[in-house]
């Protein structure tokens, strides 16, 4: 992470430390560089986090118990017993 000292007006600094101060943090430097995230997301001049992959599990699994190992074979028989067409390639 990089260090960046700013000179702030009188009046912002008073707001900003009236701001920490009724939150109760400790520290202005998250508030900074918080808002200054969001005004350079806003400006397109950095990029958009990506939200992580949310996976949710089965309330109940496939039964088979080498799916990991097997897959292509285990989803072979799955088309075989539901008579999927098989896709053209």
């Amino acid at each position: 992470m990089q260090s960046l000292n700013i000179d702030l007006p009188k009046s912002v600094a008073d707001a900003l430390t009236a701001y920490t101060t009724d939150r109760g943090i400790s520290s202005p430097t998250e508030v900074v560089q918080t808002a200054l995230e969001e005004f350079l997301l806003q400006q397109g001049y950095l990029a958009q986090k990506r939200s992580s992959l949310r996976l949710t599990p089965a309330s109940q699994g496939s039964g088979f118990r080498d799916t990991s190992v097997n897959h292509d074979q285990v989803l072979a028989e799955q088309v075989q017993m539901q008579k999927l067409p098989k896709q053209s390639t």
